[in-house]
């Protein structure tokens, strides 16, 4: 049986012997032959030993290359957890500066005071609440060519607790009007209220919406000075009426006469068709309740104010020069 294949053919054999390549039937005629020579037998087992060094030798590189990989792994891992904390860092800082130092722009206050003196313009103002203080400010044209101060307010913290402001700005730097916290200042120092501005923006061109009656008066603020009154709108022929019924009594008839005579003056500038306002009350005398009843018409108005009452609503200029007249900013 040994001697049916020659040691040729065996040593051509062996190396796919060694790798396990053979068939059964060839792999047990090599095994027989290689018990009987030992020429093959050495050959087997140099190459045995080389193959098994080989792949002791890839087994050590595959182990190496997976080290190296798993210490690029760690590399990686670590520069992305770095890049992600400073990323973190980044912006932290970044919305710590916004919160606590630069701020954003805010209409969340009341002015206190806006003066001009023919040079400057003189601002202050207070914050709603105390959770926002004062970070800074700018000047910033708008589209129709006019400017606005922006203010900028940040939260109020151990360094900064600065919850009003005051500005003083160059009159020089005023285009055409700046636009401050609602009020208007002109080229020319003028100073229009935002009081102004919104009682020019609720004119009404017709007594008989009432919607716009509404919004008119409440802009004016007659119910927070008079009391609760109801609406009468006389539309039917002219001069259009409109009566304003106070549902609570008042104690001093003379206050609420002057009032009303200034509020008549403003509701007859800025409503169009209107030609005569009137109102009724009950006050406490010592005889007890009293009706009271009082009216303006435009005429007397025009007479009172010494020019044309609906000449007061062709601006917000006009209608500031009205508030001014009549003491109502």
């Amino acid at each position: 049986m040994n001697n049916k294949i020659p040691c040729d053919m065996i040593q051509d054999l062996l190396p796919l012997y060694v790798e396990g390549l053979t068939r059964k039937t060839t792999s047990k005629e090599i095994e027989g032959h290689l018990e009987a020579c030992s020429r093959c037998r050495e050959s087997h087992e140099q190459m045995k030993a080389s193959m098994e060094a080989g792949t002791e030798e890839q087994k050590q590189e595959a182990e190496r290359e997976i080290d190296y990989l798993k210490t690029v792994r760690r590399k990686n891992i670590r520069n992305i957890i770095l890049g992600a904390a400073a990323v973190f860092v980044v912006m932290a800082a970044a919305i710590g500066v916004k919160l606590f130092f630069t701020g954003s722009p805010t209409d969340s206050y009341v002015l206190t005071y806006l003066e001009t003196d023919g040079e400057g313009i003189h601002v202050g103002g207070t914050f709603y609440g105390s959770a926002s203080v004062y970070a800074g400010h700018k000047l910033v044209k708008q589209p129709d060519g006019t400017q606005k101060l922006v203010v900028y307010a940040c939260l109020a913290s151990a360094w900064n607790r600065q919850g009003v402001f005051n500005l003083d700005l160059d009159l020089a730097s005023v285009e055409r009007q700046i636009e401050i916290g609602g009020a208007v200042v002109m080229k020319d120092g003028t100073v229009i209220s935002r009081l102004a501005n919104e009682l020019y923006r609720a004119r009404n061109p017709y007594v008989g919406d009432a919607p716009a009656d509404g919004r008119l008066a409440g802009t004016l603020g007659i119910a927070r000075r008079a009391g609760n009154f109801t609406n009468e709108l006389r539309t039917s022929s002219e001069p259009y009426g409109w009566t304003l019924h106070f549902q609570d009594s008042v104690r001093n008839s003379q206050m609420m006469e002057a009032d009303m005579k200034s509020y008549a003056c403003v509701l007859l500038a800025l409503t169009d068709n209107l030609g005569e306002v009137a109102w009724t009350y009950t006050v406490e005398t010592a005889q007890g309740t009293a009706e009271r009843r009082g009216g303006l018409t435009e005429q007397e108005a025009s007479g009172y104010l010494e020019e044309d009452v609906k000449a007061f609503g062709a601006s917000p200029r006009k209608v500031q020069e009205l508030l001014d007249l009549l003491g109502l900013n």
